[in-house]
């Protein structure tokens, strides 16, 4: 959450500052050199000889000065596109978006994903759609207000307002998808139109911001799946035509590929398998766990089990994994037993 606050503060500062004169970066010193009016060349008569002319720091004159002079001139470095979130990238070739994500969670639908952190950054920023349709958005107004006066006088003004359009381009292969934005409409009270170098500047401000609400939502995707797993109920104990066993939450090949490890932390030594049948053969040695393993932390708890060989039955039930383990007496483990060791081998085999 701090992250995702650090960004939209920092970008929403930038989309509501670049435009107003007062926060634009001004070269030091004076600037009465604008005033200045360029001397006349010094005319020599025709019949007399002209002196020697070096021409190399000669000023060329320039044509059309209507351009920014003096502490008009904004000497800011150039406005970039910001590629924050996860599967972003900016590309140099392709003109057809200003930014693109590539699909980084097979999921979920990529331009559904980058349109709901367009809505959801406007939502945020009290801000609302004037238009939806398929791949283009119109924002309502952004407003940047002012204050004046003092205290009981203080009076609030709009000082300059923007209006987006967001324009989506998706690739035929849909793994990628690309984002423009446009300033459509600009009004202020003070500055009258904007100049094209401030309109790119909040344009990518705007783009930065989208960029930013789809890293934080993929973030809090994440986070959720991961919660979702930490806290799902992988193993459950059940019956089976008359047969105690345990349920576990995973398809059977990869709880297959999973058991090793699980043999190996808690005293079981593979001594034969048929993977064909999906049936492990072992042999446990009961190894209670000593006053250093308690105080290093290498206490994983022991398996309530008489040592001896046993087979680990795994037969498929949908997409999870029904085991039964049997004794050397080939006497599949009672309810009794399993119960007993279901707090340890619940969090045994979850693998999370």
């Amino acid at each position: 959450m701090n992250r995702r606050t650090l960004y939209l503060s920092l970008l929403t500062l930038a989309v509501s500052a670049c435009s107003t004169v007062e926060t634009r970066k001004q070269a030091k010193g004076e600037f009465d050199y604008v005033n200045q009016d360029v001397p006349q060349a010094l005319i020599i008569p025709n019949h007399l000889t002209q002196p020697a002319k070096d021409s190399e720091y000669d000023v060329p004159a320039i044509e059309g000065t209507s351009g920014p002079i003096g502490k008009a001139l904004d000497i800011r470095a150039p406005a970039l596109v910001l590629p924050l979130a996860s599967g972003s990238r900016v590309d140099e070739f392709d003109k057809t978006a200003q930014i693109w994500f590539d699909k980084i969670d097979d999921d979920s639908d990529l331009e559904n994903v980058v349109v709901s952190a367009i809505e959801n950054y406007l939502q945020e920023e009290g801000v609302g759609l004037t238009s939806k349709q398929d791949t283009k958005l119109e924002s309502d107004w952004f407003h940047q207000e002012t204050k004046s006066g003092f205290w009981l006088w203080e009076d609030t003004q709009t000082s300059e307002s923007w209006r987006f359009k967001y324009s989506l381009v998706t690739k035929p292969h849909g793994r990628s998808v690309g984002l423009n934005v446009d300033l459509i409409e600009y009004q202020s009270k003070k500055n009258g139109d904007i100049d094209p170098i401030e309109k790119e500047r909040i344009e990518m401000a705007m783009i930065n911001a989208v960029s930013a609400q789809v890293d934080y939502e993929y973030r809090l995707n994440l986070r959720d799946q991961r919660l979702a797993k930490a806290n799902r109920k992988v193993v459950t104990l059940t019956e089976v035509e008359g047969q105690a066993a345990y349920l576990v939450d995973y398809p059977q090949q990869e709880f297959w590929e999973l058991l090793p490890e699980f043999f190996e932390r808690y005293n079981f030594s593979v001594t034969d398998l048929n993977e064909s049948k999906f049936v492990y053969m072992v042999n446990y040695e009961r190894n209670d766990p000593s006053l250093w393993d308690g105080i290093w932390g290498e206490d994983v708890g022991v398996i309530d089990l008489e040592d001896g060989t046993y087979e680990f039955h795994l037969e498929s039930k949908q997409d999870k994994t029904l085991l039964k383990i049997i004794n050397d007496q080939k006497e599949v483990l009672s309810e009794s037993v399993l119960e007993t060791n279901f707090d340890i081998m619940s969090s045994a085999l979850t693998f999370d």
